[in-house]
């Protein structure tokens, strides 16, 4: 061994001596105030490494190999408070019922949450890879030790508040919507049955929670409140934040592909403009040779669209559709333009009507504009 690392054993053995001679006595006439103080003098003055090493010891002396498994799989933050009591029980200190019980809840929803199980060989299988839900269930599980630890100081320092709130936490792991929502739904249960322990709605949580004051069962139920609502609070802003899926351009060949017009009515001498120019125009121009019907579609907004065989996107206020009474004279002579056709439609007497946008096998599509 180097001289260097003996000095470093050395520090650390040293360090961890002046721990022991140093540690917290709790004082029963006085145990909320004792219990709170001993737990901020584990918290700064003990590494982590020594917390688990505090766990292990607790449950390996009795041979609870579960339990050992579970300290073993868990994060720092799952077991940092869990840690402290066992070191305080094990030191002979007049830990109370409540504490004691703690130790027996902490430790049971490890051991559910880390089952001692035989590990499977996984094979080339499809079968055996996780599924998206079950990865998401995962994550959600390890990132919620934190805020389990959050919750335990909360209660542990009288329900007075704490610097701790999930949004700057989960903001920092950078966790996605559904993560941060399944994170949220672990807490609805704890939520309501603190609600029904304040509303007396229940005698067996009333007896459970009799250990808090009615203001810090409020407390305790606002700090649970606000870490639902901090994770509703990350899914609400992805959904926002979002970029909009991006639609695959349809070529305009096929967008028009349905609509069936005539292509030339030689009786007036009139020829139809491609259907796909319809697509980059604001003003089109149709004629209905069966009915005499002169129709012009102006957009409401942007540009003309087409649906199946129907014109989309025309303003009913600017579009109109005139009988013509003598479409021979009406065309004869007239240059298709769009100013044109303006002029010349101002000149019919006829009444308009809006047009229905339909286009079919006696339309003649004059222009597209």
């Amino acid at each position: 061994m180097t001289a260097k690392r003996k000095a470093k054993a050395h520090a650390l053995l040293a360090s961890q001596k002046e721990v022991k001679s140093n540690e917290p006595q709790l004082d029963a006439g006085n145990y909320n105030l004792s219990i709170g103080q001993a737990l901020q003098w584990y918290t700064e003055h003990s590494t982590e490494k020594q917390r688990r090493k505090y766990a292990l010891e607790h449950f390996a002396k009795q041979k609870l190999l579960k339990e050992v498994f579970a300290i073993n799989k868990a994060s720092d933050s799952e077991i940092r408070i869990l840690a402290i009591l066992c070191r305080l029980i094990d030191r002979e200190q007049p830990l109370s019922d409540d504490h004691k019980a703690k130790i027996d809840s902490d430790i049971a929803i490890l051991v559910a949450k880390y089952p001692h199980v035989k590990e499977k060989k996984v094979s080339d299988n499809p079968t055996n890879v996780i599924n998206i839900q079950e990865r998401i269930d995962q994550k959600a599980h390890d990132l919620a030790g934190e805020i389990e630890g959050a919750i335990d100081e909360f209660t542990m320092s009288g329900c007075t508040g704490i610097s701790f709130t999930a949004k700057g936490y989960l903001h920092s792991k950078e966790v996605s919507a559904p993560v941060a929502k399944r994170i949220g739904e672990f807490y609805v249960p704890l939520y309501n049955e603190l609600a029904d322990a304040i509303n007396g709605e229940d005698e067996q949580l009333v007896e459970g929670y009799s250990n808090f004051t009615k203001k810090q069962l409020k407390a305790f139920h606002t700090f649970v409140g606000e870490i639902i609502s901090d994770c509703e609070q990350m899914v609400q802003t992805a959904k926002v934040s979002r970029a909009p899926r991006k639609r695959k351009a349809v070529p305009p060949s096929k967008v028009v592909s349905k609509i069936k017009y005539m292509k030339e009515f030689t009786e007036l001498n009139l020829k139809s403009c491609k259907p796909e120019d319809i697509l980059s125009a604001t003003e089109l121009w149709v004629y209905n040779t069966k009915y005499r019907k002169l129709q012009t579609y102006k957009a409401d907004f942007g540009l003309l669209g087409v649906k199946g065989t129907t014109i989309v996107g025309f303003s009913v206020k600017d579009s109109q559709s005139m009988t013509l009474r003598k479409p021979e004279e009406f065309f004869k002579g007239l240059s298709i333009g769009k100013r044109a056709l303006n002029a010349a439609i101002k000149k019919i007497k006829t009444k308009p009507t809006t047009p229905n946008g339909r286009i079919n096998a006696e339309c003649v599509l004059l222009g597209a504009f």
